[in-house]
């Protein structure tokens, strides 16, 4: 790297050397990044590099490294109590000192492109640019994993990574994780702070606890309990280097798996029944839509915890352990997969295995009348966007304050297959993609036919009039 002017080189001239001695006014003034100079307190002393640089500085000086929104740079420990390393992002940087005489100080800069190969142990380009499962890293017990998240300005980079590893037995995974940030840990907006999370490749998704470290943290552990099975590590929004290994014992630690006993409807949900489970301070309850990426609702999309009851292992629990999946989260007439799995939270978070789940169609008890609801009257349109990535089939239909839900079907004219979903929506709903009921996109040129029924618990209606609506811009998602 070509060296810029510094205050005083090693074989610097004796009368300059006076000259700092005296007091002289405080002054900037570059210093060079591959040279042995002099610092003194009431100057400040400038770097400048043009990509991300590790920089390895020597002194008996007490100083600090700033950038220019005055963040301090944090250090790795060197070879020595005088040595110090940083790893830093391309840009200006400030030193300040504060002693009060002159003290020898050395500096040595590498551009951190001729070294990444041995501070990652997966290439960046292997990194998708995307945060889908499917392109999550495979990593083993015991690897040990090393990298650098967010230190480019241009590089498509997410700061989350996702690994992939497989369980084959029940284990206690406990992770071992060194984070380091590139700057001050008291500043929150430089996504220095770091998640760390567990997710279960399963149908029935839960929360573990995530592990959050923060700052310049060294040597941090965090367990988990897990059964059989394949797993995903997220780690993410640190920006730095990190390092960290998983490791595995044999584990009983588990909660037993409850099974349910009854599902109904009532007023305010899906009233779920299950047993008690040994060694579990809680349940959660899940309810998928067996049309999931139908759902706007996540917590149904992903199949979810969505209830949560609380005990201790050792307390008094009631003769029927129950819940109840609110009706917010429902649209009468869709049938649902309904599970249960015990917790327990005394060790960071344990689950059981998943019980048997059920099949389930959610009806509002009936109230009032109890006469089948009105057809609707039906209108359909295309949403032409010009082109772009919105398009849809536009759905209304006449409001009926008796209907709980509207069942939508719809077809790709010509193909004999009907596409079903539930909407509780009083006057309308959209068809935004039509590739998971029939294989690809909206087109030019293509007609698709619709039609509606209304439904009042479990009474319904006659279909509606069968509606058309073309496509007249093939959209580019």
């Amino acid at each position: 790297m070509k060296r810029r002017g510094y205050l005083i080189g090693a074989v610097a001239a004796g009368a300059l050397l006076f000259s700092l001695n005296t007091n002289v006014q405080a002054a900037t003034v570059p210093i060079s990044d591959n040279a042995t100079s002099y610092v003194r307190k009431g100057n400040q002393y400038r770097f400048y590099f043009k990509a991300p640089t590790r920089l390895t500085v020597t002194t008996k000086a007490k100083y600090k490294i700033l950038n220019t929104s005055d963040w301090e740079c944090i250090p790795y420990k060197g070879k020595n109590k005088n040595t110090k390393v940083f790893y830093l992002r391309s840009g200006h940087y400030n030193l300040t000192t504060k002693s009060g005489k002159n003290v020898k100080i050395k500096t040595s800069a590498t551009r951190i492109t001729e070294i990444r190969n041995k501070l990652e142990t997966f290439s960046h380009k292997t990194y998708p640019t995307t945060v889908r499962y499917s392109e999550a890293i495979p990593i083993k017990i015991g690897q040990t994993v090393t990298g650098m998240t967010d230190m480019y300005h241009t590089e498509k980079l997410n700061t989350m990574n996702r690994y992939k590893f497989t369980l084959d037995k029940d284990q206690k995974v406990t992770m071992n994780m060194s984070v380091q940030p590139v700057y001050e840990n008291s500043r929150s907006n430089i996504f220095n702070n770091n998640d760390i999370q567990i997710v279960q490749d399963t149908d029935y998704g839960y929360a573990l606890n995530p592990w959050k470290t923060k700052g310049t943290l060294k040597n941090g552990k965090y367990s988990w309990n897990l059964e059989k099975g394949t797993y995903y590590l997220e780690k993410g929004s640190a920006r730095g280097r990190f390092s960290f290994k998983l490791t595995s014992e044999d584990t009983n630690a588990l909660p037993s798996t409850p099974k349910l006993t009854k599902v109904s409807s009532t007023e305010d949900g899906i009233k779920v029944d299950y047993t008690k489970a040994d060694n579990a301070t809680g349940y959660g309850i899940y309810g998928s839509s067996l049309r999931r990426y139908r759902s706007n609702d996540p917590l149904l999309d992903a199949a979810s915890m969505i209830g949560h009851s609380n005990f201790t292992p050792d307390g008094n629990y009631p003769d029927v352990l129950t819940q109840t999946i609110s009706k917010n989260r429902l649209i009468n007439g869709e049938t649902y997969d309904i599970a249960v799995r015990a917790v327990n939270d005394e060790e960071g978070r344990s689950f059981s295995p998943v019980s048997a789940n059920q099949k389930f169609t959610y009806y509002i008890p009936l109230k009032g009348s109890h006469e089948k609801p009105k057809t609707p009257t039906l209108k359909v349109s295309y949403y032409n966007d010009h082109g772009s990535d919105e398009p849809y089939i536009n759905i209304e239909w006449d409001v009926n304050p008796e209907a709980d839900s509207y069942e939508i079907q719809y077809s790709l004219k010509g193909s004999n297959k009907w596409a079903t979903f539930f909407s509780k929506a009083r006057s309308g709903d959209i068809v935004d993609d039509p590739t998971n009921d029939f294989g690809q996109d909206f087109k030019k040129g293509q007609v698709y036919e619709v039609r509606v029924r209304a439904l009042h618990s479990n009474l319904i209606s006659d279909w509606s009039e069968v509606k058309t609506a073309r496509v007249d811009v093939t959209p580019n998602r």
